[in-house]
């Protein structure tokens, strides 16, 4: 991940060093260097960190600049540098958030340490921001996939100054990227070697880019191998560093219950759990719910949705809602044809058949989605052990 950084440096000899010394620090991109806070205007869109000078007769002043800058972008951070380091001062300027203060002349290793900081501050901030949704059935076949690269589209299409990724971690049968006629690009241990660093620009270069849009795809060249290497810790791995390059990440997961699967649903602010109106996907429901229960999901993280839905079903909404004691949060009309065509040709159905009222219901749940306050959505229990003999001991509890 690479740190857009300003200079206000008012000693032209001081600017200099400083500057030599960013620009031989791993992921420093030095932006500018300036005399003080108005020349940077209200240019501060594509700012991470200012370093700026600061001496006690114009604190005050500084200050301010500062916290007016905070007002406008609060994701910017500070670093303070001065020849002057007292109690008053520091206690000062630390308590208007600012990350760092550095005595001149700085010391290289003094300086990459405090970036190290703003690096790890700006992880944090952007994994804060970013919100990852899991589609999840315990039964094959429905529909978990459409919707994960529908839903992922239509998000894509409302947020289109935000990246969107999807993540097929389906490696049984995993199809995102047929589904958008796009070709795996890396295997996974490849991607793994690449994900120990933090660079944007190398994440989206190991992804498929939709159409040169906003949506990215992650696969991981689905095959046998995948399912050994895909372990708690790799999938960990995999979503904490998408997290730091997008701000939505949908997941389409295996309907395999073991241990991994378990840490991806756990790890996601929101379940998009899947069935259709059958028997045999209203138990599998009602399993999966209780299941969920017995690992402590909250309530408010799982969302159901009805999949090829019909009202000449035998099996009526009410019906599924009283089984499982779980109110339905969106139904997508059974419109084989449309969905068909979309899958053939290799896109989403937003954008074959805008009007269609298939389109419309992963619009509508994309839509909630978005408006959805994911502060709230609490998530299992910190206690909550992923071992899987723990998982089955719950669950026979």
């Amino acid at each position: 991940m690479t740190i857009n950084t300003v200079l206000i440096e008012r000693v032209k000899n001081s600017s200099e060093v400083l500057s030599a010394k960013l620009k031989n620090i791993a992921d420093v991109v030095l932006l500018g260097c300036f005399e003080d806070f108005s020349s940077l205007n209200n240019n501060l869109e594509q700012i991470d960190l200012i370093i700026f000078d600061i001496k006690s007769d114009d604190s005050n002043e500084t200050i301010e600049k500062i916290k007016e800058i905070q007002r406008k972008n609060s994701n910017i951070l500070f670093i303070a540098v001065s020849y002057e380091i007292n109690s008053e001062l520091t206690a000062k300027i630390l308590n208007t958030g600012v990350k760092d203060f550095l005595l001149k002349p700085v010391i290289d290793s003094v300086l990459e340490a405090s970036i190290k900081k703003i690096k790890d501050a700006k992880n944090n901030i952007n994994q804060a921001l970013s919100n990852v949704i899991s589609v999840f059935s315990n039964k094959g076949g429905c529909g978990k996939t459409s919707l994960a690269v529908n839903l992922a589209y239509e998000i894509s299409e409302a947020e289109k100054d935000k990246k969107v990724c999807l993540l097929d971690l389906n490696y049984n049968s995993g199809d995102a990227s047929t589904f958008l006629n796009l070709e795996p690009k890396y295997d996974i241990d490849y991607i793994l070697s690449k994900f120990e660093t933090s660079d944007e620009k190398l994440a989206l270069s190991l992804l498929n880019n939709y159409k040169n849009s906003n949506l990215y795809v992650c696969s991981l060249n689905n095959n046998m191998s995948v399912a050994s290497k895909l372990t708690v810790q790799n999938a960990s791995k995999i979503i904490n560093y998408l997290k730091n390059s997008f701000r939505w990440i949908i997941i389409d997961t295996s309907s395999i219950i073991n241990e991994t699967n378990v840490c991806v649903l756990y790890q996601s602010d929101l379940i998009l759990y899947t069935g259709i109106q059958n028997m045999s996907s209203l138990r599998n429901s009602q399993k999966c719910f209780e299941m969920f229960n017995s690992i402590k999901f909250k309530d408010e993280k799982i969302k159901f949705i009805i999949n090829r839905y019909t009202e000449k079903s035998e099996i009526t909404t009410e019906d599924i809602e009283r089984a499982t004691s779980k109110k339905i949060f969106g139904k997508i009309p059974n419109n084989y044809l449309t969905l068909v065509d979309a899958i053939n040709i290799g896109q989403p159905v937003g954008e074959i058949n805008p009007q269609s009222n298939i389109a419309n219901a992963y619009k509508k749940i994309a839509k909630e989605i978005i408006n959805t306050d994911y502060t709230n959505l609490a998530k299992a229990d910190n206690d909550f052990n992923h071992g899987i003999y723990n998982l089955l001991k719950r669950m026979g509890e």
